[in-house]
């Protein structure tokens, strides 16, 4: 699945690469720099305005940022189309015992029974603006390092309140090309997403993490949303007052599906790429960064799968946190295996020394950049001293639940020492507290901390963290082991955090009172290091993104323009072609699965199960008009050569007319490495095509009312649903 791009690796995110312009089909576009006659040429049959306007409805209207991916609008009240994966954590919110809508998936036939979602909202790209040069009027060459970042973060947010008073929209200052060009991005966000249709899990994760990454693919990944909106017409927190959202734009869904050869494009936000990463930091992700980052959530992996088998309502609790987890370590493994396989570090050093030897060729040029690259070399090396250090801490942050609650206690106690705290802020505090706790098993958070702790006694002696040195106190083995397993008996023992009601009784203490929690103790000493580490990490990211953008300048003379830039979560569009591909001799794979395909890989055992009911309309050959003609079967899954990454989850996939043809979900295990090198040969986009969604929800779910809300064109025996 995509949605590594929601999770942080680590500081090795920071830093740059190069690109490659072998072909103009790579590259995540921005929508106001579109290569259309490029699109054309491969058969687009729309404009450069029916994709993107800031003055009429047009196609970036339909796309919305969703969750930890990207949905579609695909009617005119405002249902989203997106992935299972993507909605994945409201409907395990959603779940419980008696519901449960991850094994048994969820209808709402009628508008009363659709859920809300807490915590998701969707946004809609409302306007692409350039301010580069009202950001950099800011800076001049007299200014340091420090001074020049700190007068473009001021600028940036100068230009956002400004935007944002005149809109009353959300607007976003982004650098793109390492600082070299910035942009205005203004959006709209809906602040009540409700959950309409999701299948069984047996069909939106079917296959589960074995198949994850995995072509052929045989994955229904898809779930429904709605937008709704106060009664007033303007974004409003969830209320049964609160009316469905019309959008601008909305995506009619193709009956015809694709071919292979046919002509795709994907609109969506898109987390990170590292086409422009120098080898000093693919060295230290090769070497350091993936290898310990693998370690660490395959410990906490494992530890929540053993605890879900244990237990049914613990396994509803966890289920997305395993996910989450599970789909990352593997990304990881794939990201660190496809870096040597293919020996990418080896290349882009490749591509420094030819640049190195043209900057000696001209002697102005090496003088204004010549020590650049060395520079970011003894950045790295800086990095280097910390980054096993800083990598544990993090983990530990976002790993135990209580220590997140715990940290949020000690920042409140502090406000409060100096204050009286509001209302309002003892409601967030108490919200906050009953969102996490809602998904914790104490004995799991306790297994999760002890674990870690028991890596972080492991750091090397130049990055120890001093919690953990304290509660070690210089033992070693088994001994050091029972310390800090005695530690955490006793912690989570003690703690007033461990309950929603124990919380609410230590959120009216003094704050010295709430101070003295044995949890609230610790969170505190950790984020005293985790600030240390956080100034470090500030120091290097200032220097390395200056040094970053000359390197950019000089790039740019030697081969003359930019194109695309790095991913960074804002609007993008790539486009490509239905194709299959060759991963390694004698193999080749085709473009498309089939629902044969999803009957054949049954096992019987989890994550293999077919539903009997999707086996029986297979067996009846009861596929209505969502059977291609060709294949003699119900399409599942196809492959596109397009230009994607995490956070593209849930894209939609549309054809040359506009049409959604698909919800991208995936890409391809032997090029996993496309985020720092794409490689067209390779590179695939995975995505479940738009008959089995509509077979799914018509002949499965029986979701009529779904379906008669879409506009449906050009299916075999039939037009326009509407």
């Amino acid at each position: 699945m995509l949605r590594k791009g929601i999770l942080i690796l680590s500081i090795i995110a920071l830093s740059l690469s190069f690109i490659s312009w072998k072909s103009i089909d790579e590259g995540m576009w921005l929508l106001n720099s579109l290569p259309i006659q490029a699109m054309k040429a491969k058969g687009l049959q729309l404009s450069a305005e029916e994709i993107f306007s800031s003055t009429s409805p047009s196609l970036k209207d339909a796309v919305v940022l969703l969750g930890g991916g990207t949905g579609s609008f695909v009617s005119a009240e405002g249902l989203i189309m997106t992935n299972h994966h993507v909605a994945y954590g409201a409907i395990q919110s959603l779940s419980s015992v008696d519901h449960d809508y991850l094994k048994d998936g969820f209808l709402a036939k009628t508008r009363d029974e659709e859920l809300h979602a807490e915590n998701y909202t969707a946004s809609i790209n409302k306007d692409i603006a350039d301010v580069t040069a009202e950001v950099l009027s800011a800076v001049n060459d007299t200014m340091t390092i420090d001074q020049r970042a700190k007068a473009i973060e001021e600028k940036s947010r100068e230009v956002e309140n400004k935007w944002k008073e005149k809109t009353k929209l959300d607007c976003r200052v982004t650098d793109m090309f390492n600082g070299l060009k910035y942009y205005l991005f203004t959006s709209e966000r809906l602040l009540d997403v409700r959950l309409v249709y999701a299948p069984p899990s047996s069909i939106g994760n079917y296959g589960g993490e074995v198949d994850n990454w995995i072509w052929p693919r045989h994955t229904g990944d898809f779930s429904i949303f709605r937008a709704y909106i106060g009664p007033d017409g303007k974004p409003a927190k969830y209320s049964k007052q609160n009316v469905p959202y019309k959008p601008a734009k909305y995506l009619p869904i193709s009956g015809q599906g694709v071919q292979d050869s046919s002509f795709v494009m994907v609109m969506g936000y898109p987390g990170r790429t590292f086409r422009y990463r120098d080898s000093y930091s693919i060295a230290l992700a090769q070497q350091e960064t993936y290898p310990l980052t693998i370690d660490l959530y395959k410990t906490r992996m494992d530890i929540l799968d053993k605890a879900g088998k244990r237990d049914k309502a613990v396994e509803i609790k966890v289920a997305n946190k395993i996910r989450g987890i599970a789909n990352t370590y593997k990304n990881y493994e794939g990201m660190h295996e496809g870096i040597q396989k293919y020996k990418i570090l080896e290349w882009k050093q490749g591509i420094e020394a030819d640049f190195t030897k043209w900057l000696g060729a001209n002697p102005e040029l090496q003088k204004k950049y010549g020590d650049v690259l060395p520079n970011i070399g003894k950045q790295y090396a800086e990095l280097q001293t910390f980054n096993k250090k800083q990598i544990v801490m993090q983990n530990i942050t976002f790993g135990g639940d209580l220590l997140r609650i715990s940290t949020r206690f000690a920042s409140f106690a502090q406000s409060k020492a100096k204050q009286e705290p509001s209302e309002g802020e003892i409601s967030n505090l108490k919200t906050f507290v009953r969102n996490v706790h809602k998904d914790v098993d104490i004995q799991t958070d306790k297994e999760i901390m002890t674990a870690l702790f028991l890596k972080a006694a492991d750091l090397p002696a130049s990055q120890k963290i001093a919690a953990v040195e304290e509660i070690v106190d210089g033992k070693t083995g088994a001994k050091r082991e029972e310390a800090i397993r005695d530690f955490f008996n006793d912690l989570y023992s003690d703690s007033r955090v461990t309950s929603v009601d124990r919380c609410d009784e230590l959120a009216k203490k003094d704050a010295d009172k709430i101070e003295d929690d044995p949890f609230v103790r610790l969170a505190r000493d950790l984020d005293k290091e985790n600030k240390q580490i956080a100034e470090k990490v500030a120091k290097f990211t200032t220097n390395v993104n200056a040094l970053r953008g000359q390197l950019m300048e000089a790039w740019g003379k030697w081969k003359g323009e930019l194109t695309y830039p790095d991913a960074n979560r804002t609007l993008r569009l790539t486009y490509g072609t239905v194709k299959g591909f060759s991963p390694r001799d004698a193999v080749s794979y085709l473009w498309v699965t089939r629902l044969g395909g999803v009957i054949e890989k049954e096992t019987g055992e989890d994550p293999f199960i077919v539903p009997p009911k999707l086996k029986q309309l297979y067996e009846n050959k009861d596929f209505g008009n969502y059977a291609d003609p060709k294949l003699g079967d119900v399409p599942v899954c196809f492959v596109a050569d397009c230009d994607i990454t995490g956070g593209n989850s849930g894209s939609p996939v549309i054809n040359g007319r506009g049409e959604f043809v698909g919800a991208a979900f995936d890409g391809n295990w032997e090029a996993i490495t496309g985020d720092y090198r794409f490689d067209p040969p390779r590179n695939r986009m995975i995505t479940v095509e738009s008959r089995y969604i509509l077979f799914i929800l018509d002949k499965f779910a029986g979701a009529t009312n779904i379906l008669r809300e879409l506009d449906i064109r050009g299916r075999r025996g039939g037009g326009s649903s509407q």
